[in-house]
Formats: structure tokens, C-alpha cells, sequence
């Protein structure tokens, strides 16, 4: 563990910054300390959102606007006391929902490891979605933790197809979209078709992550996303086409043009006709 980075002290404020450095003399005059203080960071520093936007913080990339004082002051002092992979693990066993909740947000600051693998491994495991979206959304930890000792592209592909069964949006798990491959996309495809088949809504972000690594399939599926009467799914479908590069399926969006109502995917539809 390290010390916290100056991005991080400077993001939390001088206020803040007071009562965590009284926070970590506490836990370094009597260890025991730290899983007593944890739980009480919510109601000691407060629950509301840093704000500021997507910004890098440490090795990462959160958005401020979705993390809470309380998330990152968890990470600053957790990182100020050092506290070890065992203390972790401690916490995460020991924690109520909200408090598994706060530990993994922290993660996304904290540095990679063995622990971080595990704690992504429970997330892919829970049926919890706010420990899910703790895990992945709104920063890069899960696309920055692909590669780790135990944490490659396989393993990661699970996660993804838990977050997609969750209907998490796509665009809050920053970087995962740069990992798509082919086998994921055929997880999905096969899980849009289950849904299907049981008259369930599909994963909107299935189109677009498919488009960027197709298989067997996948074009046919993102053509017929260009009619779909979902506002979303024609969205992703045609987002998908345009990552997809195949001039030859152009056509179709030259024909869903001049009856698509929504003027964002008219805009998407002309650029796969005119590309």
C-alpha cells in the first residue's frame, strides 16, 4: 500500500482532509481501530457526490460527479494507514451492504493486486447489483485490472456478462468497451437470444460491444437492431454497424434513414450511409 496521492488529498478539501488525518493517527495509535472507524466514514464525512466530472485520479479514471466524499476518503485513508490485503479482505467479510459497497468504490484509487482481483471475483459472483455497480461503474478499475494474475480476459468476460444480465449501462463502465473479443460478443448474442426466446428485454449495449468484435451472427443481429422499436436498441445498433466498418451493410441504414424519428440516430445513419 502507499501513500495517498496528491490528486486524491487535493480532490477531498482541506475540511476533509482534517478529519481523516485525525482519523489515521487514531488507527495508528491502536490497529484495531480500523474496523471501527470504517464503517462510521458515511456519517463522518457525508454521502454526497465529490462532483467534478470524469477525471484521473491516481492510476485511474472515476467520474467525481457519481463518487461520494465517503468513497474516496475511504481510499485516502486506507491508503494512509497502509492498511494490508488482510485488513481488506477483513472488511469486505465484516461489512453490511453499504459498507462492501464504499470498500469497492475505494478500489477503483487504490493500487491493482491480488485483492483486487478477488473483490472483482465476488462482484461477478453476487446477485447484489449495488455491489456490482460499485465494482464497475463509473471508473476504469475493471478495464485497468484486465491482465492481473488471475484476472484475464476469460475471467473478465464473466463479469461483463453479469453486468450486461444486470442491464447496467455500457457507457458507465469507463474503458470496458476497448476490451471487447469475439468470444464475449458470442456470450452476449447467446444470452440476447435466451432473453429473447423468454420474451425478456435485451442488454441495449450488447449491439454496440458485438459491432466492435464480431462473430457469427452479429451482422445480422445489428441490421435487425435498425428496426427495432426500442429507441436504444436502434441507437447501439447503429453505433454498432459504424464499428463494425462494413460498407456493404450500408444499405440498410440508407433505408431506415427517412423513417427513423429520432433526430441523434438519424445523425448515426448518416454517417453509416455516407461512410
Amino acid at each position: 500500500m502507499q501513500s495517498p496521492p496528491a490528486d486524491l488529498t487535493e480532490c477531498l478539501g482541506p475540511e476533509i482532509r482534517a478529519k481523516l488525518t485525525a482519523l489515521q493517527a487514531e488507527i495508528d495509535a491502536d490497529r484495531a481501530r480500523l474496523p471501527v472507524v470504517f464503517p462510521g466514514l458515511p456519517r463522518r464525512l457525508g454521502r454526497h457526490p465529490v462532483g467534478g466530472g470524469r477525471s484521473a485520479l491516481a492510476a485511474g479514471t472515476i467520474d467525481l460527479d457519481a463518487f461520494r466524499v465517503c468513497d474516496l476518503g475511504a481510499a485516502w485513508l486506507l491508503l494512509a494507514v497502509g492498511a494490508s490485503d488482510d485488513e481488506l479482505r477483513d472488511l469486505m467479510a465484516h461489512g453490511d451492504l453499504e459498507e462492501r459497497a464504499m470498500l469497492l468504490r475505494a478500489m477503483h484509487v487504490l493500487p491493482l493486486g491480488a485483492v483486487t482481483v478477488e473483490f472483482l471475483g465476488e462482484a461477478q459472483r453476487t446477485n447484489v447489483v449495488l455491489h456490482v455497480e460499485a465494482a464497475v461503474c463509473d471508473g476504469d478499475l475493471v478495464a485497468r485490472a484486465i491482465g492481473q494474475p488471475g484476472f484475464d480476459l476469460e475471467v473478465a468476460n464473466k463479469l461483463i456478462l453479469k453486468y450486461g444480465f444486470l442491464g447496467l449501462p455500457l457507457e458507465r463502465a469507463i474503458g470496458l468497451e476497448q476490451h471487447a473479443n469475439i468470444e464475449l460478443s458470442r456470450m452476449l448474442q447467446d444470452l440476447a437470444t435466451e432473453r429473447e426466446a423468454a420474451g425478456r428485454a435485451v442488454w441495449r449495449d450488447t449491439w454496440r460491444l458485438s459491432g466492435r468484435a464480431p462473430t457469427a451472427g452479429t451482422a445480422a443481429r445489428l441490421v435487425g437492431g435498425l428496426e427495432h422499436g426500442d429507441d436504444g436498441v436502434r441507437a447501439a445498433a447503429a453505433e454498432g454497424l459504424f464499428a463494425l466498418g462494413r460498407p456493404d451493410l450500408a444499405q440498410f441504414a440508407a433505408e431506415r434513414l427517412p423513417r427513423e424519428p429520432r433526430g441523434e440516430i438519424r445523425a448515426l445513419l448518416e454517417r453509416l450511409t455516407n461512410a
